[in-house]
């Protein structure tokens, strides 16, 4: 009984393994019995989490889609610290964020991250925060403060008629009240984010130490026209990226035992403020880590890695930091003549991977692309023994050194044997069996040699020199894919037919255009505003390349739309003051922050129609905020779009919103967020209450079908007030209660500028109704390869490979199983130029399968060879 196996997998052929060994402990722990577990049970080991992303990883790898999650996380726990940040130093007690304001916030950072998000908070140390929006309660301090939101499960409420899980539930708590409020205690079950910056240490230092952010502020005199003067300030918020330890920590998934009740994964950044504030002695005063600001993602739908990691670079060796060990490694089911690659959307769970041929084998006929891994792991013992393996192939040529005289072999007929063989072809071959040597590889110059019938007898007389000619180049085209038999009439014909490769025109237009610009920006003073547009079908899978940037301007959406329905500054409570209307200042800030926090964002901007935004004195104001250098910095410049020379009321992306929401707000249309707050009963924290305005409050807020991607354009302002970029815009409206306070009205708009260098370029082919101006633009052989994008490249022409097609297999022995797609254009490049024929364009692309040894090949020809010649001779 003792021995059963323990494995979770679907049959037993499947070795217990780490998964099953995490699994276990996952579900060992549940909502009630997590207090009864020791500390040590409710945390997973560091390594469960493979490839993080970091600072130093932004800037020298590559985030595929599967660590998207993981990416959008870190950037807004960076975001929300510098928020905060900013709020608390540039503002006065009574003027920073109210109660209501950053739990909405917290809300709205959920709400917008739906698939990326569970929940976000910001926790204080000890007697580190000043409550301004208590009455009487000037320059103290309260003893806890975390308000965390995460999404809660609305089956059973009332409201939800449906009884369906809507993920349109956010409850939200203060952690500093209420039982078990010492999350600064080191018996705390679920605080593994607090050590990671708390409690900060730092003494008298005016401070230094602590990164600084400077800021310049331009904003409008009067419709259109800014401040002659711009305005400079600095700030201190979370370390610079440059930094050994990066704006953002990461903690060990465990469980959050008490409130989501699920294995969660944390990002967390530092808030940085003086403390104390108003004191008479300043020699006590310096800027300390008083909070954090936390964000978390279900762990279960983090993707895990179960391939074994092959080959670092020298940088990656040399830096320790850069090692991130994998727990997985080494689980997946790839037999040896595959390697392993992962997959991108498939969580906690076996078979999120493929595996495809090592190089030097190829596919079976019946199989098209890489086998899948949760095919394999659904597999029977007999099916798993039986098939997933790939098939040898030990017939190689080698890659050509003299491409112009190869390419006189492969398209001229060879109308006599050169004297360099004296010949004889016998003793010489570019075929190389890699099972005897699979290291040395001789070198040759020519595809002269590949014909195995060539080399079977010697001189044979005339009787038989046609037969064995014409069987020779049957042979030839069977093994290489190539035509031996073309006379230099075809090669010319052939080359008239170059428009069967040529890429669109539209494609090369596009290309010139952007590297023109990119090259010199200038010249955008003298061109027209359709001529620094793209065409709209440039953004092919913009949607989900760019959904983290899409997903901050709905974040922004959720918070203003949230704010103006549910606040009313008209409010009275018994304890506290009623929240304020939103500031400009506050405004920036969130402008400031959410170009900061993420290094794809050119810039972030909230846009009020006319008479909208009432504390200010302008009809419009669009504080619009951008990172002054293009790598990852400490320098922002908010602009009042508003003060600009053209304003943006007549922008493209504002008058689309503007017509579609402006006259039909319908609650119908946008989606219905509930909102359970508890907040605390008194000074002290003693109980959790119910928030005074409602319970459950709710709003309406757009989602991202709402939202327009619209064509890329280069950015091409007056003086150099916008940085001059190549972006992609996505703008969704906001919305808030009408002076009634009955009705949903359009507010405005936020605006999100991406880098359209970040934008992948797909140039394989695809259905005729699929919008993308780059498809069918690769150089891929259409008969013997089939083309497959490859991701994280950005907008670059060539990012793709040429993988053989069900049947075929790879010719040349460079240890690779396909054709690059650079390789593809600069050959063809080449092809095109006035040295043609030392371009090996036409010798890229597979050949037809073979049999996997060479003897029944040759036995088989040589058989033909025979009799074919009794035959003729009779």
């Amino acid at each position: 009984m003792l021995l059963f196996d323990k494995s979770l997998s679907q049959f037993e052929w499947i070795a217990y393994d780490k998964i099953d060994e995490i699994m276990d402990r996952m579900n060992a722990v549940n909502g009630m019995n997590c207090f009864q577990k020791q500390p040590s049970e409710l945390l997973l080991p560091e390594e469960g989490v493979y490839q993080k992303p970091s600072i130093e990883m932004l800037k020298k790898d590559i985030i595929m889609r599967n660590r998207t999650q993981l990416l959008h996380i870190r950037n807004m726990a960076h975001r929300n610290a510098l928020l905060f940040s900013y709020l608390f130093q540039r503002l006065f007690d009574f003027e920073e964020p109210g109660l209501t304001y950053i739990l909405l916030h917290n809300a709205a950072d959920v709400t917008g991250g739906r698939s990326m998000i569970n929940g976000s908070g910001i926790y204080f140390d000890q007697d580190k925060y000043y409550p301004h929006w208590y009455k009487n309660f000037f320059n103290k301090t309260i003893s806890l403060f975390g308000p965390y939101a995460w999404r809660a499960d609305d089956f059973y409420d009332a409201f939800n008629w449906k009884h369906e899980w809507t993920n349109q539930t956010i409850q939200e708590e203060d952690s500093g009240a209420g039982r078990n409020h010492q999350y600064t205690s080191r018996y705390n079950r679920r605080n593994e984010w607090y050590s990671k910056w708390l409690p900060d240490q730092t003494r008298n230092d005016q401070g230094r130490g602590k990164p600084v952010h400077t800021v310049q502020l331009l904003l409008a005199d009067r419709m259109y026209k800014l401040r002659d003067v711009p305005q400079n300030f600095e700030f201190y918020g979370p370390p610079h990226p440059e930094d050994p330890q990066g704006p953002t920590l990461w903690t060990r998934p465990y469980f959050d035992c008490g409130r989501s009740d699920k294995w969660i994964i944390s990002s967390v950044s530092p808030i940085v403020d003086i403390y104390p504030r108003h004191t008479e002695y300043r020699h006590l005063q310096s800027m300390r880590n008083l909070a954090v600001a936390v964000t978390h993602i279900d762990f279960l739908m983090t993707d895990i890695n179960q391939c074994i990691e092959v080959g670092q670079t020298s940088a990656q060796t040399n830096d320790p930091q850069s090692k991130q060990p994998n727990l997985f490694a080494g689980t997946d089911k790839c037999k040896p003549t595959t390697r392993c690659e992962p997959l991108f959307g498939f969580g906690f769970r076996r078979g999120g991977y493929q595996c495809l041929c090592q190089p030097g084998f190829r596919y079976p006929p019946y199989q098209d692309g890489p086998f899948k891994g949760y095919v394999i792991e659904k597999a029977t013992k007999e099916e798993y023994q039986n098939n997933f393996d790939c098939i040898k192939v030990e017939l190689y040529l080698q890659v050509p050194q003299n491409f112009r005289q190869s390419n006189m072999e492969v398209f001229a007929a060879r109308t006599r044997r050169s004297a360099d063989y004296n010949g004889d072809l016998s003793n010489v071959s570019i075929y190389h069996d890699l099972s005897k040597d699979p290291i040395s590889i001789p070198i040759t110059e020519s595809v002269l040699k590949i014909n195995p019938i060539a080399t079977l007898v010697p001189p044979v007389p005339s009787f038989l020199k046609s037969s064995l000619h014409t069987v020779a180049l049957f042979s030839g085209k069977l093994v290489t894919g190539f035509n031996n038999d073309k006379s230099e009439d075809y090669m010319k014909k052939s080359r008239t037919k170059r428009y069967a490769y040529e890429r669109p025109t539209r494609v090369a237009t596009i290309m010139q255009l952007y590297d023109r610009l990119n090259r010199d920006p200038q010249l955008c003073e003298f061109m027209t505003e359709d001529e620094l547009t793209m065409p709209g079908d440039v953004l092919n899978d913009v949607d989900i390349q760019l959904e983290s940037q899409a997903r901050l301007a709905l974040t922004l959406s959720h918070f203003l739309s949230s704010f103006y329905q549910i606040v009313n500054p008209a409010e009275d409570f018994p304890l506290r003051k009623a929240e304020l209307d939103l500031t400009d200042e506050q405004l920036i800030g969130e402008v400031l922050a959410a170009a900061g926090g993420d290094y794809k964002v050119v810039g972030v901007g909230i846009f009020f129609d006319r008479g909208k935004f009432r504390n200010y004195r302008l009809p419009y104001f669009g504080p619009y905020a951008y990172r002054a250098e293009k790598d990852i910095s400490r320098k922002y410049t908010v602009v009042d779009w508003a003060g600009l020379p053209d304003g943006y009321e007549n922008e493209i992306w504002f008058r689309t919103l503007k017509a579609r929401w402006a006259t039909n707000a319908d609650r119908s249309e946008l989606t219905e967020h509930w909102l359970k707050l508890f907040i605390r009963s008194d000074y002290a924290g003693n109980a959790l209450v119910h928030h005074e305005s409602g319970f459950p409050l709710y709003s309406y807020a757009p989602e991202l079908k709402h939202g327009q991607w619209f064509p890329p354009t280069f950015q091409c302002s007056r003086n150099n007030t916008l940085p001059r970029q190549w972006i992609v815009t996505y703008a969704v409206p906001f919305f808030g209660l009408d002076a009634l306070g009955i009705n949903l009205e359009f507010k405005g708009v936020v605006r999100v500028d991406a880098y359209l260098s970040y934008l992948d370029i797909n140039q394989c082919a695809m259905p005729h109704y699929v919008p993308n101006a780059f498809k069918g633009s690769d150089r891929c052989d259409y008969q013997s390869t089939v083309c497959e994008p490859v991701f994280g490249r950005g907008f670059r022409l060539g990012k793709y490979k040429c993988r053989c097609r069900p049947g075929y297999e790879y010719p040349f022995i460079d240890h690779n199983d396909f054709f690059n797609g650079d390789a593809m254009d600069t050959q063809w490049d080449l092809l095109m130029s006035n040295d043609s024929l030392l371009s090996r364009f036409h010798q890229l692309k597979c050949r037809i399968a073979l049999a996997s040894s060479l003897e029944p090949l040759n036995s088989m020809l040589l058989l033909l060879t025979v009799s074919f010649a009794i035959l003729i001779g009779r």
